[in-house]
């Protein structure tokens, strides 16, 4: 492998100080030659760009009487030669710099007049202009079912890092890029990819091998990174066979995944080296490697597994290596094993290395006083969305979930815990059913929960990078969030040493004051009656009503602000409220929403995973509980054989109940 590479910029892919002297040169011949790091062949497809056919972004050609276009050199000898740049953090692509390729404007100003489109190197700040700073994805030659798959999830441009890689991607080049957490990693390498092996199925027809091996390896750190990254690959392209394989689960199943054939495999070190050694795995085929959060490989303890992976691929291949941060490590990786990689840096050498729009804040806390403050920041600055907190141990997980759980629906995450149950956690926080997760740094990396409002470090992390990766669970993909650090007052030197190193700064404040935990609660009494279903008011209106008529306004205010919980009972259309409950002689009773799981996971597994929120009984001499269940999962369980002693029937009206709670 060459042991070259060249460094690149989003702005500087297309502009930069070497390359406008380089655009005169080119303008008075065809065939200049300039002192640039590595050539590389045009792929055929890139040759098909000269034909009458729709264009696609397969090529860097733009007219084949222009050599020189935007800091790009084409000679006659159907050589791409990028120029050799230094990284512009974080600056955008246009469409504008696109004007003169195929599929765009007609751009036919000379290479050497005021016409070219210039980019400032200096330029940090995307545009407000959509126009000007986003890739319309109908606009770049994808595959229709692509395009269209991507629109119908809401995708309609790309983000820096996506744009950044597309083309080096299409044309076939090695590439290391360095993003900010929360970027589009897994578009940027997932969209090029997908495209290629779309039109190579649509090349073959219907004709798709049984047990034919995977074109793609993608390895991810952790599972929940793995998971994610195929989530957004079968959801981009459904038409794809793909698999994700992990520790913690059954061999049974990835293996007879993978003997019926598939396209794309993603997954842990861990699990490919043990399916490679027990041949149900063969990386005979694969075209393409990406390796995402590289620089986690080496934290997890990957790095030998990783390079026994990569020394069992085809030497012929594209290989992707995606990082946040370079340690030497995976410096020496990619010069080992990437030929003549790009390199694609939006991150460079900015102190600021989180996402955009994340306000930090800093609270003093003694240690007594945190597991109080804590609940009263997820009032105020959650406002009722999803909250993720950080602890160093497990113990502490555990701890800070069950102090929390009295007042705010919340869990715990962490290795202890097994697979089975991790999923059920992470899928009932994607779903609403608890907004508080509280989880140690096994789930600060790859975590894709959307939506993430508010992030708090419980104790301080252990490094600048810990900090940015945990912060970067929220303001994702241009959404604003929040992220607050608890210090007490002998860790304030350490505070600003981080601030220092992740290049970043905190706003110091106060815990939260009464007004601001009233304020914050009304709001959130006022947004849950907005979301209460109609048939739900219905039923309480003519209660509401006589309640205004006997006592006045300031009576119903205050029975709101006590009873606002009652309003999550179920009378949806589409499910069913059931009560359970069982006969103390026979055994003991239902004593929390997780015992009640764990019964209707004995007799129903499908009811415990669907289960809605479980109210136990108030009535002490009833042991017993009420939850929801969607209608046909319900019929089903209603036909069950239950253990003796134990009885569940729909219900019309609800009993006496305690606060609600949610299954675990």
């Amino acid at each position: 492998m060459a042991s070259t590479s060249t460094v690149i910029g989003v702005s500087s892919i297309f502009h930069s100080k070497t390359t406008t002297s380089c655009r005169r040169a080119a303008a008075a011949t065809t065939t200049t030659a300039a002192n640039f790091s590595s050539a590389m062949p045009l792929s055929s497809s890139s040759a098909s760009l000269l034909s009458e056919k729709p264009p696609h972004f397969n090529s860097l050609i733009a007219k084949t009487q222009l050599s020189f276009k935007h800091g790009l050199i084409i000679n006659n000898n159907s050589t791409f030669t990028p120029p050799s740049a230094i990284a512009t953090p974080n600056s955008i692509l246009s469409e504008e710099a696109f004007k003169g390729l195929d599929g765009f404007s007609d751009f036919e100003a000379d290479a050497d007049t005021d016409d070219a489109v210039d980019y400032d190197s200096s330029e940090t700040e995307p545009s407000n202009n959509t126009s000007e700073v986003e890739l319309d994805i109908s606009k770049l030659g994808l595959p229709h079912r692509l395009v269209q798959t991507l629109q119908n999830r809401g995708i309609t441009h790309l983000f820096p890092i996506q744009r950044a890689v597309l083309i080096p991607t299409l044309e076939g080049r090695d590439l290391i890029a360095r993003a900010k957490t929360g970027t589009g990693k897994t578009l940027a390498f997932g969209i090029p990819i997908i495209k290629r092996l779309t039109e190579d199925a649509e090349l073959r027809g219907s004709q798709r091998r049984t047990g034919r091996l995977p074109k793609v390896l993608v390895l991810a750190p952790t599972r929940e990174l793995a998971k994610q990254v195929e989530k957004e690959i079968k959801e981009s392209a459904p038409y794809l066979s793909t698999v994700c394989v992990y520790g913690g689960v059954s061999y049974a199943t990835q293996q007879n995944a993978l003997s019926r054939g598939v396209d794309v495999v993603v997954g842990t070190p861990g699990r490919i080296i043990d399916l490679l050694k027990g041949k149900s795995l063969k990386l005979g085929e694969v075209e393409y490697l990406v390796l995402d959060e590289a620089d986690q490989m080496l934290s997890f303890g990957f790095e030998e597994d990783v390079e026994v992976i990569l020394e069992s691929l085809p030497s012929k291949r594209q290989s992707m290596l995606f990082s946040a941060t370079m340690p030497t490590w995976v410096k020496k990786l990619a010069r080992k094993y990437l030929d003549n990689p790009l390199q694609i840096d939006l991150v460079g050498d900015q102190e600021e290395k989180l996402a955009e729009g994340i306000k930090l804040y800093a609270v003093s806390t003694t240690a007594t006083s945190k597991r109080t403050i804590l609940s009263d920041l997820v009032t105020v600055y959650a406002k009722g969305g999803k909250t993720i907190i950080f602890t160093r141990t497990k113990r502490d997980a555990d701890e800070v979930s069950m102090a929390l759980t009295q007042s705010i629906a919340s869990e715990a995450l962490h290795g202890d815990i097994s697979q089975h149950q991790r999923e059920r956690t992470l899928n009932g926080f994607r779903q609403g059913k608890f907004t508080v997760l509280v989880a140690t740094d096994v789930a600060s990396r790859g975590l894709d929960i959307p939506n993430v409002d508010l992030i708090i470090h419980y104790e301080l992390p252990n490094d600048p990078e810990t900090f940015v990766h945990r912060s970067g669970r929220t303001g994702r993909a241009g959404k604003e969030g929040t992220a607050i650090l608890m210090f007490t007052n002998s860790q304030r030197r350490t505070v600003r040493s981080l601030e220092r190193d992740a290049g970043c700064k905190f706003e110091f404040v106060s815990p939260p004051a009464i007004e601001e935990l009233l304020e914050s609660s009304t709001e959130q009494v006022v947004a849950t009656l907005n979301g209460v279903h109609p048939e739900s008011v219905e039923f309480f209106t003519p209660t509401a009503q006589k309640l205004i008529e006997e006592q006045g306004n300031k009576r119903s205010c205050c029975c709101t602000s006590t009873f606002e919980w009652i309003f999550s009972a179920s009378f949806i259309p589409g499910w069913t409220t059931l009560q359970l409950t069982r006969d103390p002689t026979y055994s003991r009773g239902f004593l929390s929403a997780r015992s009640v799981t764990g019964f209707l996971s004995d007799v129903y597994p499908a009811a415990a995973d669907e289960i809605g929120k479980i109210h136990l009984i108030a009535d002490e001499r009833v042991q017993g509980a009420v939850f929801d269940l969607p209608e046909e999962i319900a019929k089903e369980l209603l036909n069950k054989q239950l253990p003796p002693g134990n009885t569940i029937e729909k219900i019309t009206k609800l009993p006496a109940l305690h606060q609600m709670m949610v299954p675990p």
